[in-house]
C-alpha cells in the first residue's frame, strides 16, 4: 500500500491541532511586521497580531509566501521518510504564489506531488484536502482524486465583506482620500473570488446590515440555483464572532434547511481586510463517487 502524505498552508486555516489530527502538513504563511517575519499561527496569532496593530499605527504587517527553503526541506524529509508522494491543495494563486513554489520545490527534490491550485481558501480549501485524504483511504488512484478535485474547485464560492478600512488604508490599499468617504458615507465593500480564484469587487453598500442582507440574498440565490454540498456553509471572521452569528442567524432564515458553520480567520486575512471581517464560502452541491 504506498505511503501518502497531505500537505496545505496555512490560509486553509485548520483549527488548533486538527491538522495534526488529520496527520496533514501546513506550511506556514509569513507575516511581515517592520522587516521582521513570523510564521502564521506558529509564532504569530491573530490575538497577538491584532494587539500590536492596535498598540500602534505604525505596525503595518505584509504577508508573504511559505519561504521556498521550507517547502524543499518538507519534500526531502517526506522522501526520506519513505512517502511514495504526497497530495497538496493550496490557497488560489489568484492570492498567493505558494501553489506554484509548492510544485517547484517538489520538482526541484524529485518528490512525486499531485497538487493543486484550489482557486479558494479557508474551510473550502480545508474540505477539497479532507476529500483527497478520504477518496485516497477508499482506494481510489491519484488520477481519480485529482480529476474530483479539479471538478470541485470550479464549484466554489467565497464572498467577503471587507471590515477595517483603515488596516486597508495603512498598507496604501485605499488612499486616504477613499478611506475618508468610506467612513462618511458607512460603506462596506463586498469582494468575491471569480471563476479563477482572484478576488473581484462584488457591490459596495452602505452599512453592515445592507451587506449583511446583499450578501444572504445572493447566496440564498446560488444555493437555489445550483445547491449545497453536504448541505454545509461556513462563515469565517477576523476576531468579528458576533457579526458572523448575526449573518448566520439572518442566512438560516432564508435556508433553514442547511448547516451553518462558523470558523475563524488567521492572521493572513487581518493583515489584508482587518478586523471584523466576515466572508461566507462554500461548494455547489456535486455527486461524487467515493
Amino acid at each position: 500500500m504506498d505511503k501518502i502524505a497531505w500537505i496545505t498552508d496555512s490560509m486553509a486555516f485548520f483549527p488548533p491541532g486538527e491538522a495534526e489530527k488529520l496527520g496533514v502538513h501546513v506550511v506556514p504563511t509569513v507575516i511581515i511586521i517592520n522587516g521582521e517575519s513570523y510564521r502564521e499561527y506558529t509564532d504569530l496569532s491573530i490575538e497577538q497580531l491584532n494587539q500590536k496593530m492596535r498598540e500602534s499605527s505604525s505596525v503595518i504587517p505584509t504577508t508573504s509566501q511559505p519561504s521556498f527553503g521550507e517547502l524543499v526541506e518538507l519534500y526531502e524529509r517526506l522522501q526520506a521518510e519513505g512517502y511514495d508522494y504526497a497530495y497538496a491543495v493550496h490557497i488560489t494563486s489568484g492570492l498567493s504564489g505558494t501553489y506554484a513554489s509548492s510544485v517547484a520545490a517538489a520538482d526541484a527534490v524529485g518528490f512525486k506531488l499531485y497538487a493543486i491550485d484550489s482557486y479558494t481558501g479557508a474551510a473550502n480549501q480545508q474540505n477539497m484536502l479532507r476529500l483527497s485524504i478520504e477518496m485516497a483511504q477508499a482506494g481510489n488512484h491519484p488520477e481519480e482524486v485529482m480529476q474530483v478535485l479539479e471538478q470541485f474547485k470550479h464549484h466554489s464560492h467565497f464572498y467577503l465583506i471587507i471590515g477595517n478600512m483603515e488596516t486597508m488604508r495603512r498598507s496604501g490599499r485605499v488612499s486616504s482620500s477613499q478611506f475618508l468617504l468610506a467612513n462618511m458615507l458607512n460603506i462596506k465593500p463586498i469582494v468575491k473570488f471569480d471563476e479563477v480564484g482572484k478576488l473581484v469587487p462584488f457591490k459596495k453598500v452602505r452599512s453592515i446590515k445592507k451587506a449583511f442582507q446583499e450578501m444572504s440574498s445572493e447566496i440564498a440565490s446560488k444555493i437555489e440555483q445550483f445547491g449545497l454540498y453536504n448541505q454545509t456553509l461556513y462563515i469565517g471572521h477576523t476576531l468579528a464572532r458576533s457579526s458572523a452569528e448575526q449573518l448566520r442567524d439572518l442566512l438560516q432564515t432564508k435556508l433553514p434547511q442547511i448547516s451553518i458553520e462558523i470558523t475563524q480567520f488567521g492572521p493572513s486575512i487581518l493583515t489584508h481586510a482587518g478586523s471584523e471581517t466576515v466572508g461566507v464560502y462554500w461548494f455547489d452541491d456535486l455527486t461524487v463517487n467515493r
